[in-house]
This record gives structure tokens, sequence and C-alpha cells, in this order.
């Protein structure tokens, strides 16, 4: 389901799609910066607290946006699997890229908070590019597995929402790191989406440059993820048109 479709009938359309992510970011910082007044050890500003979860709560409203849009993008294509000649895999690929919107609104939300918190950007923000095509890349990986999946068991997509909520609280992206206990921590730092949230943190808030290994290890596990998938998909697609 690209973005138009997903807007269809609604007065302001696809504006929406801009809207939600301002929406849920602007309450996010209401509560946590002016009700909680929620701070950062060391840090004097209450907007401290609500920027640094932005910094890694936006990179997951893309993952989110994405992986929930690829997971459907098969089942929703049906009438052009069946009626046009064309590739099946752009389906999930092009659903995947729907969640850019999100990610582009928060980061640039988080630089406007930045600049009102006296915390100016510096070019360590030029990062976020490589980063983010490495964000897409991994979800794309991961796309092929569920869209392909979804096809056959649809309850894939409805217990999704669900599984996304428990792997968003069980990675350190609203909490530091270093509240995580023992053998835990040492799983969240192998987490994928733990290291790409830091990344963005990394180059936007600490203007450092982020942890290369880290992102390379992502990377390789990106790569190895696409070439399985992508076979799975391929193995699979054959069979799409009997269950759709």
């Amino acid at each position: 389901m690209n973005i138009r479709d997903r807007y269809l009938g609604s007065s302001l359309g696809s504006i929406w799609a801009v809207l939600n992510p301002l929406l849920m970011l602007g309450i996010y910082t209401f509560v946590f910066g002016y009700v909680f007044k929620s701070k950062l050890p060391g840090s004097d500003t209450t907007l401290s607290y609500a920027i640094w979860l932005i910094s890694g709560y936006g990179p997951w409203l893309a993952i989110n946006e994405s992986i929930m849009a690829a997971t459907t993008s098969v089942v929703s294509g049906a009438g052009l699997i069946k009626n046009i000649a064309f590739k099946t895999e752009v389906l999930p690929v092009a659903s995947s890229l729907v969640g850019f919107v999100p990610l582009a609104v928060s980061i640039l939300f988080l630089l406007i908070l930045l600049v009102i918190d006296g915390n100016l950007p510096t070019w360590h923000v030029i990062i976020v590019i490589p980063v983010t095509i490495i964000l897409f890349w991994f979800i794309i990986a991961i796309s092929f597995f569920l869209s392909a999946i979804n096809v056959f068991i649809r309850d894939v997509s409805v217990i999704l929402p669900n599984l996304l909520m428990m792997l968003l609280f069980a990675t350190p992206i609203f909490y530091p790191l270093e509240l995580v206990p023992g053998i835990l921590q040492i799983a969240s730092q192998a987490n994928p989406f733990y290291i790409l949230a830091e990344a963005y943190r990394e180059c936007i808030l600490n203007h450092n440059i982020p942890n290369l290994i880290a992102l390379g290890y992502v990377l390789l596990i990106s790569y190895i993820i696409y070439l399985v998938g992508l076979k799975f998909f391929q193995r699979l697609k054959g069979y799409f048109d009997a269950f759709l």
C-alpha cells in the first residue's frame, strides 16, 4: 500500500503522511519536555530527554511504517500481479520506502528542537545519508520474507503490530542501554535496530561519527538477509496467484 492509497478518501489526502508523525513527535515533546519536564543526567534543559528520545524514535517510525506497508504489499497488489506482467519483487521494495516520509519529518523536527535548545547541528548530520541507505536496505531485506509469508498466512500482518511494539520496548530507544541488565545488554548491542537508532543519535545529537564497526555488522547482516530473502521470495512467488 502506497501513501496515496493509504489516505485515499480523506480530506487532506497524502498530507496526513507528514501530519501524523509530526503530531506524534509534538505529543512526545510536550509530554516529556513540558509536562513531566524529563531531563537527561547532567542536562539543564527540559527538552533534553525529548530530543534524545526523538533522535532514536524517528528511525523507529520509519522501520514500523515500512515493515507494515511491505508486509501487506503483495496482497494489496493482487490486482497488479494477476493482470499485469511485471516483477513482483518491486512491490515489497517500493512499499518499504514509505517510511522515508516519517523519517524525514522526524529529522527536520529534531533539527528544529536542537536549534531551539541551542545545540546547533554540525557537519556530522550528513552522515544521516549513508545510515539511511543502510536502514532501508535492512528493511527491504526483511520485507521479502514477510511479504511472501503473508500471502499464505494472513495472520502475519494481523500480529505484526504487536510484535513490532514488543520489539520497540525491547530495544533501548525509550531508555538508555545502561539500564539493560547483564547478558541482555550484550544482546541489545547486537540488535540492528538499536545500532541504527544509535547511529542517528551520534551524528545528529552528539556530533560524532557513528560506530563504523557496528554499522558494518548491520550492513553485512542486511546483505545476507537480502540475498536469502530475495531467493525465498522468488521461490514462493510462483504460488502467489493461487492464494490471492
